[in-house]
């Protein structure tokens, strides 16, 4: 019997920053004849650095980031599905959240039993890097005009008008579900930590600078597992083992050479890469791939919704925002809300037939509620689906 999913958004948004400082923070502090420090080019806080980043502790972060509302908040859940889901034990959630509370980054409260509420602090500055802009006028960086584009990404939980009022530093990244319970299911700390670099290189290489793949080199490696992991040999077993989430490469002396230099147009940060020898390449493909997805997602959603208000003109008018149609798309996914508009129309013929008093109040009750009303239909067929 398979073991149910914990219930997730299908689009998880989580800051580079805390990508980077689970992963472990790049000690390679002189490049180039100058000093480098991740803390402070990541604007990271004190309580995340000090922090002994367990298994444990960064499955456990990730499942809340995953769980939690726009506000950073779980109003309801369970410590025996958190364990099953991050593959610990109980006392060991339960040690973990009041190690957490005391660094600051949550509190939680025990509501009664197993059931716990829990609350991350300064949600949007410390795990989605997105800080309140002074009133005062300000002259933009450099820094903040690169990172000012990946706001697109978080309107999905955000209203266009809010936005305006905050910057992001070193930006975020969007994971999908499906990589989130791979993450989650990864059993190797180091397996888990280098996971982690990727998709924070592939934020970065890929959706930022438009390369076609995340590249770290041997000494990026290196530079951020712990010492005693620091051989190729290793660091290639490891790898392997992302292949459920990544296309992985790994490209080793005369290979690097014919592939980066001989056959592409390389880049300068790329060829100082290619100095080591050896480089490993991830791809995210098809579903994995959540900034993709949801650009897919967004027309297609729109091409349906179209179609559907063709189909309701007979009965009624409505009124959505594209915002919300995205919304939604991103939510539960173009199979279900499918299902769903089709569910409404079936159910709008049968009340025609059989009961027409009933039949004109969902129409009236669609043409002022139809968001409410599909969420709540598609939430039954979204459940459903993960714990098939």
């Amino acid at each position: 019997m398979n073991q149910l999913k914990m219930p997730i958004k299908r689009h998880i948004l989580i800051a580079n920053k805390l990508l980077a400082v689970m992963s472990g923070l790049n000690r390679q502090t002189k490049r180039d004849d100058r000093y480098y420090y991740e803390k402070h080019a990541l604007g990271l806080a004190e309580n995340f650095i000090q922090i002994k980043w367990t298994s444990s502790l960064i499955k456990l972060v990730i499942a809340y980031v995953s769980k939690c509302n726009s506000q950073g908040i779980i109003s309801l859940i369970s410590e025996q599905e958190l364990a099953q889901t991050i593959h610990c034990s109980v006392r060991t959630i339960q040690n973990n959240n009041k190690l957490l509370e005391a660094s600051g980054i949550l509190t939680w409260d025990r509501l009664w039993g197993e059931y716990i509420q829990v609350s991350l602090c300064d949600y949007l500055e410390s795990f989605l890097d997105l800080h309140k802009k002074e009133q005062a006028t300000q002259v933009v960086t450099t820094a903040e005009k690169e990172a000012s584009h990946k706001l697109q990404l978080v309107r999905d939980e955000f209203f266009e008008t809010e936005l305006e009022a905050y910057s992001s530093k070193s930006g975020y990244t969007s994971i999908s579900d499906e990589v989130i319970y791979l993450l989650l299911a990864v059993d190797n700390i180091n397996v888990l930590r280098l996971a982690l670099r990727a998709l924070f290189t592939y934020e970065k290489d890929v959706n930022v600078k438009k390369e076609t793949e995340a590249l770290l080199s041997y000494s990026e490696v290196k530079h951020v597992l712990p010492r005693y992991i620091g051989y190729k040999s290793a660091i290639k077993k490891m790898a392997a083992k992302l292949n459920a989430i990544f296309k992985v490469e790994v490209f080793e002396k005369e290979a690097c050479i014919k592939t980066f230099i001989e056959e592409k147009a390389t880049k300068q940060s790329i060829l100082e890469k290619v100095k080591d020898g050896f480089i490993l390449s991830f791809h995210l493909v098809g579903s994995r791939d959540s900034k993709t997805q949801k650009l897919l997602e967004k027309f297609q959603a729109e091409h349906l919704f179209t179609q559907f208000e063709k189909r309701f003109q007979s009965f009624g008018q409505y009124s959505m925002k594209k915002e919300t149609i995205y919304s939604l798309a991103y939510e539960f996914g173009l199979s279900i809300l499918e299902k769903t508009l089709s569910s409404i129309m079936h159910d709008l013929q049968t009340l025609m037939h059989s009961d027409v008093p009933a039949f004109h109040d969902l129409i009236r009750y669609l043409e002022e509620n139809l968001a409410t009303y599909i969420r709540k239909i598609s939430n039954g067929y979204y459940q459903a689906k993960i714990t098939a």
